[in-house]
């Protein structure tokens, strides 16, 4: 009986460590969810100029050009309608002209003509045109301007 009160105790203690890592884990991960969360809202310091340009302008464009009708249903990644989900993409490149979105839209870098970069096919004549051109003016506000 002693042995397996023992036992008994033992995979308490146990579960009880298991249950507490997890939970350690789990509050670092919100604590850095946060942390990007508060990264995203203070980019450049622009002081909400990219969102609002973004809900005034780049999205309208991309509203325009039919983007909404796989990107905004919520199984298609990103959700353009979302500021963020748009912003994080925007960020992987180092200029206006060069940055996820518009190799995507624009069909800059794919493998072959006839296999877009951009699986809905490309949305942008050249980066000069509509909706390329919104975007990169949102990445200036973002990333480019002098802050």
């Amino acid at each position: 009986m002693h042995k397996t009160r023992t036992i008994i105790q033992v995979l308490i203690g146990c579960l009880l460590i298991v249950t507490s890592s997890f939970s350690v884990y789990s509050e670092d991960n919100n604590s850095a969810e946060k942390v990007w969360m508060n990264e995203i809202n203070q980019v450049g310091n622009n002081h909400g100029k990219g969102r609002d340009f973004f809900k005034t302008n780049v999205l309208p464009r991309l509203a325009e050009n039919g983007c909404l009708k796989c990107h905004a249903r919520g199984y298609l990644r990103p959700n353009i309608t979302i500021y963020e989900e748009l912003l994080r993409r925007l960020a992987i490149g180092d200029s206006a002209e060069n940055n996820v979105v518009i190799y995507k839209i624009a069909n800059i870098r794919s493998f072959t003509a006839d296999i877009p970069n951009h699986p809905g096919g490309q949305r942008c004549a050249s980066i000069d045109v509509e909706p390329c051109k919104s975007i990169r003016q949102w990445w200036e506000i973002e990333f480019g301007e002098e802050q």
